[in-house]
């Protein structure tokens, strides 16, 4: 072989190992309101689900930099201090996320575990993690959908005579090439379609999927997957997030996923979420220093405009009175908004800032167990249906702007007087579940099934049990007797 060829031949082959690399078995899935056609009887906005999965160009995204997140009393008196660390540190390893401007093509820097070794001490007790509930239900309210159960969905089920088929179609996308795929952090799926699903409350159709290779349980689970705690594991806890997770994230917030976007405008002086116009430098004006004028020449924000992604999402702990569920001082969040001009279309930017009196985010305890079969591990938060869908404002659809796509939309930050992601943890504690099944009667001590209880822990220690001062003594006299 001549060096020409040599030379062809061996580039040729580092394209076919790129383009190997760059479709190794990733994937990512988006949330938003169901579609009128995403209905439960096919498996969709099911009791306990946030949202549907979106199509490419559907999305719902975060528009604000900085979101604050706070706890109330509740919190505090049932948690206490070692709970509040164990958010925390769910918060820290968001706010450690880079901007998805800085990640490379492949995201092969970003590993396709996330969880860690288990602490089989909190397995045996079922302790469940509260920082890794913490997180994947913080990116659930981000607009990240379950990858795992998406997989597969059903379009429609349709019967004719005596025949029942079923459409089948992909919310599940490759982060770096957008193709719908079957793969989730390298672990290869499959599906059966159930009708109805079994040993459920509700009667569904559904495509279940499950891995192709037959394991039960897949050990690459995506944080996004896990919502609210639930596809965890006692014992279980997550480290970081995974490959799949920061692919979505750079998909929602890259600078060139433009959409026309409305902004929540308020009034200088006032508190709240309304933002508001402040000095700031014109890349397109002579700097003055006394500029509060955005690039249409008014004292008001441009509201309505092409806007790109943000790129980065922090969040901000505050410190609010837990007597009166507000902060102790109103905190001002300020920042770049970057936009197209309505006009002559040129990138500018405009510099806003937002008074909040509220946390976005509060973290509260309660017993939300009543008439549910819960593990007591568990937790609520608010559904997609105050997400604001922006198909009718114009570019935004392939139709023109007519309205009719699921999206795209965004996820409204809090509006000052109440808050906008009230997560609530379960407070149930030390349970047994006895049950009838077929005949079978599972009602006395020795066949109750135990319930999981809230802990913070590693793979060596566990650091907290909940209700705060529980012991790991006192929990296995609880749960197997002295």
């Amino acid at each position: 072989m001549n060096p020409t060829m040599r030379y062809l031949f061996t580039t040729l082959l580092g394209l076919v190992v790129l383009l190997g690399l760059v479709s190794s078995g990733r994937a990512f899935s988006l949330m938003g309101p169901p579609a009128t056609w995403q209905t439960s009887a096919i498996g969709y906005n099911l009791t306990a689900d946030v949202g549907a999965p979106m199509n490419l160009s559907e999305e719902y995204r975060i528009t604000m930099p900085t979101l604050n997140y706070g706890f109330d009393a509740t919190f505090l008196n049932f948690f206490g201090s070692n709970g509040v660390a164990a958010v925390q540190a769910a918060m820290t390893i968001l706010n450690n996320i880079p901007d998805v401007r800085t990640m490379s093509y492949t995201l092969t820097e970003f590993p396709l575990q996330g969880v860690g070794p288990a602490n089989s001490t909190a397995a045996n007790l079922q302790i469940r993690d509260l920082k890794s509930a913490t997180l994947s239900t913080v990116l659930g309210q981000m607009g990240l959908a379950s990858p795992e159960r998406w997989v597969f969905s059903l379009r429609d089920r349709i019967v004719v005579g005596n025949v029942t088929n079923y459409i089948v179609i992909q919310r599940n996308f490759d982060p770096v090439n957008w193709n719908p795929t079957n793969t989730v952090n390298g672990v290869l799926y499959t599906y059966t379609v159930r009708d109805p699903v079994p040993n459920q409350l509700t009667t569904y159709s559904d495509a279940v999927e499950s891995p192709a290779d037959g394991r039960t349980v897949n050990p690459f689970l995506s944080v996004a997957g896990v919502d609210d705690g639930g596809g965890l594991r006692a014992g279980q806890f997550f480290t970081s997030l995974t490959r799949d997770d920061f692919g979505a994230l750079r998909y929602l917030l890259r600078f060139n996923n433009v959409n026309t976007e409305q902004i929540t405008l308020g009034t200088a002086g006032i508190g709240g979420s309304g933002l508001t116009l402040v000095p700031f430098e014109s890349p397109y004006s002579f700097p003055s220093g006394t500029n509060t004028t955005n690039s249409l020449g008014t004292n008001t924000p441009v509201a309505l405009a092409r806007r790109p992604g943000i790129g980065k999402v922090s969040f901000r702990s505050l410190s609010i009175d837990s007597l009166l569920g507000i902060n102790i001082l109103p905190v001002t969040n300020r920042y770049t908004d970057a936009y197209y001009h309505p006009t002559n279309f040129y990138l500018t930017n405009q510099t806003l800032q937002r008074v909040s009196t509220l946390p976005d985010i509060l973290f509260s305890a309660g017993d939300i167990s009543a008439g549910q079969l819960t593990n007591g591990a568990t937790l609520s938060r608010p559904t997609s249906t105050r997400w604001i869908n922006n198909a009718a404002l114009p570019g935004n659809s392939s139709l023109g702007g007519t309205g009719n796509n699921p999206g795209p939309g965004v996820i409204p930050e809090g509006d000052g007087t109440s808050v906008a992601i009230p997560i609530i943890f379960d407070t149930l504690g030390p349970a047994r579940i006895n049950f009838q099944s077929g005949g079978a009667r599972f009602l006395d001590e020795r066949s109750a099934r135990l319930n999981g209880v809230w802990g913070f822990f590693d793979t060596t220690t566990i650091y907290s049990v909940f209700p705060d001062g529980l012991t790991i003594q006192a929990l296995e006299r609880q749960l197997y007797g002295p």
